[in-house]
């Protein structure tokens, strides 16, 4: 299967100039596209496709010498990604897709891309009109690294806060686990991150994350504040203003780099020990929408749930899967918190409740593993009885609070 690896990019100011200007160039030219696009459509009631926009990349090298400079698999490469995106918004109108936009050069976020004549050789990497790099990478190990050189399909580079970096598309092997016929549900929430239905419970450190996020929001007052000013003066951009965000992006990262570390072992500590694993099929869309009878804790809610990323952890639980040769059984999310796990009996409880207690039998537990245990119940129905649920599994460990 196909695995990327990330690696930074150690490059001279001459080479990191080129690469900025290489994601310059591919900017002008998706733009340039979105332009051709719209004018064609006027004339002829159609859009060009793939093999006419490479034509005109073709067309605009000779026209603007500057583009010369970038490695036409980088522009035909966007190319490709624009005809994508154009086919997209063609067939799925209706569903909310939009016409390709312009990209302005402050919010772009573009991927110089190499599918050929890129070489990896030790610690360096050399890109075509850029030439030779070096990068580095400390957590692999010699013996997989000399498998990533020698699988290496692709290369992308991209320019995040620290830096330039390398992302190497290669031929992971599977490394398929012994098959133990286990099976566990799964609850995601903001109070426990991850409810798992043998009663342990693992959560994201949310503290760190909100204390960042609040340095995050300070600085964008600051950021807003100053911008204000410099509108008022006749001033379009700042050396400060560019500081300040260049260090909320740093900040940024770094809660990123926090949930994806977490996620990752989180996930290879479940699927290493279970065969089957059961979670919700959740509308994420539909999650950030709920409301609560406090407002205040609304937006508290709303805010956790923009910062821990639940689509993350689906995202990388799916390819670990595949990787580790499990299985993910989806399971319908309706009335999970709500139904006794007990008796089955459906119980009004609000988002604010944190101890379950059921109105028909009385039974009490805590409401997140009172979910997982409903989740790992359908679960069991859903893959023809691969094990047999056993409340004396977390009887030691319900946490009543």
């Amino acid at each position: 299967m196909k695995a990327i690896i990330k690696t930074k990019i150690y490059a001279g100011k001459q080479k990191q100039q080129l690469l900025r200007q290489s994601l310059g160039n591919i900017r002008f030219v998706w733009n340039k596209f979105v332009w051709l696009e719209k004018e064609y459509y006027k004339q002829h009631k159609k859009f060009i496709r793939f093999a006419g926009l490479c034509r005109e990349i073709t067309r605009m090298r000779k026209e603007y010498e500057f583009l010369n400079y970038t490695s036409i698999w980088n522009l035909q490469q966007i190319a490709r990604k624009f005809n994508f995106a154009l086919r997209l918004f063609i067939k799925h109108k209706s569903k909310g897709y939009k016409f390709p936009s312009y990209k302005r050069k402050k919010n772009y976020d573009g991927i110089l891309i190499y599918p050929k004549d890129f070489k990896i050789n030790g610690k360096m990497i050399y890109l075509p009109k850029i030439g030779w790099v070096r990068i580095k990478d400390k957590a692999t190990k010699k013996s997989l690294w000399k498998h990533i050189t020698e699988t290496a399909k692709q290369v992308w580079v991209k320019e995040e806060p620290d830096g330039f970096f390398a992302y190497i598309v290669y031929e992971k092997e599977l490394s398929i686990q012994r098959q133990n016929g286990k099976i566990v549900g799964i609850d995601l929430g903001i109070r426990n991150t991850i409810t798992i239905s043998n009663g342990e419970t693992i959560s994201l450190p949310i503290k760190n994350i909100m204390r960042i996020a609040k340095k995050i929001e300070e600085l964008q007052s600051i950021i807003d504040k100053k911008k204000h000013i410099n509108k008022k003066r006749g001033i379009k951009q700042s050396k400060r203003v560019i500081y300040l965000e260049r260090r909320r992006s740093k900040l940024l990262k770094r809660i990123k780099n926090i949930k994806y570390d977490f996620y990752q072992k989180t996930i290879n500590h479940i699927l290493k020990s279970h065969e089957y694993v059961v979670v919700e099929n959740l509308e994420l869309k539909e999650l950030k929408e709920v409301k609560s009878e406090n407002k205040k804790a609304t937006k508290k809610i709303h805010k956790y749930l923009q910062y821990i990323s639940l689509s993350k952890f689906y995202q990388i639980l799916e390819y670990k899967a595949i990787l580790y040769g499990r299985k993910i059984i989806k399971v319908n999310p309706k009335n999970t918190s709500k139904m006794c796990s007990r008796c089955g009996h459906i119980n009004n409880i609000t988002l604010s409740t944190k101890v379950f207690k059921c109105s028909e039998c009385g039974f009490r537990i805590d409401r997140d593993l009172n979910a997982s245990i409903n989740i790992y119940k359908m679960g069991l129905s859903i893959s023809s009885g691969q094990g047999e649920y056993k409340r004396e599994m977390v009887s030691e460990r319900i946490p009543i609070r």
